[in-house]
């Protein structure tokens, strides 16, 4: 939107989003704890993984949540939701990159490995809390 909606501050919208991403992570199962970075206004937020209630191997086991509301009321949020633990890393990202067509991909790395390998994904919503719940979803299927 324009001049004309000028209370609109992606920086907030962000922070917002990220806080119920953080409430339904906090609700989630799968989730040990939940917490937003920086402090005031978040930017991400880190979710320790319950491996104890999982079968997964060690006890370092991370999702890393990223939203970016968008410069504009109606533009796309780019977001990301990566799982980190000692054998590698991948997560489902709805951003531009190059190696995909379209925003939404998975991406996947070994240990390892340098490279990702990359393959597109769609995602049911762009809302935050549905898309916190499609994602663990994911998650404990790969998991």
């Amino acid at each position: 939107m324009g001049p004309a909606d000028s209370s609109y501050d992606p920086a907030e919208a962000s922070h917002r989003a990220l806080r119920g991403i953080q409430r339904e992570l906090e609700r989630h199962p799968a989730i040990d704890s939940v917490r937003g970075f920086p402090s005031g206004e978040y930017t991400r937020v880190v979710a320790r993984v319950a491996t104890d209630r999982l079968d997964v191997a060690g006890d370092d086991a991370t999702l890393t949540v990223r939203w970016f509301a968008g410069e504009s009321p109606d533009a796309p949020p780019e977001f990301s939701f990566h799982y980190s633990d000692e054998t590698g890393d991948f997560g489902w990202h709805h951003e531009p990159n190059p190696h995909v067509d379209g925003w939404g991909h998975f991406q996947d790395r070994a240990v390892d490995e340098n490279d990702y390998a990359y393959e597109p994904h769609g995602f049911s919503s762009n809302n935050p809390t549905r898309v916190v719940w499609e994602v663990t979803s994911l998650l404990m299927e790969r998991l």
